[in-house]
């Protein structure tokens, strides 16, 4: 039997879980903070990484690479929140979270938040 498995761990207070649905192709994606399922998805992903290599996942039109920071950035920022807002999320300073995003602008290709976001959200579906 395949069975198709989503599950990221956003932090250690934050994971994504993908649900398939009965009769459709797409996966529906749920957010969780509670900490069973994030023990339960650590241990998950603990185990797969022990036990195997890594592989590049499927084509994403090009080789990005954000750090674990900016990917908590992007996530963060899909909440609405500022970059000051962020900066107290991470404990680094508003200064360096503006860096992460002006790097993000030029490693997705774009020039506003808006289109950062869009960029990563057909990344992430790895479009």
């Amino acid at each position: 039997m395949d069975i198709e498995l989503h599950a990221f761990l956003v932090d250690e207070r934050i994971a994504i879980v993908g649900v398939p649905q009965a009769r459709a192709p797409e996966m529906h994606h749920l957010l969780t903070v509670d900490r069973r399922v994030i023990a339960n998805v650590q241990t998950y992903i603990d185990s797969i990484a022990f036990t195997s290599r890594p592989v590049l996942p499927r084509d994403r039109r090009r080789n990005l690479r954000p750090t674990l920071r900016q990917l908590r950035i992007l996530h963060l920022m899909s909440y609405g929140l500022t970059d000051e807002k962020i900066a107290a999320e991470l404990k680094v300073t508003s200064r360096t979270v503006r860096n992460d995003v002006r790097s993000l602008y030029v490693m997705f290709e774009v020039q506003s938040r808006f289109e950062l976001g869009a960029a990563y959200t057909r990344w992430v579906a790895g479009g």
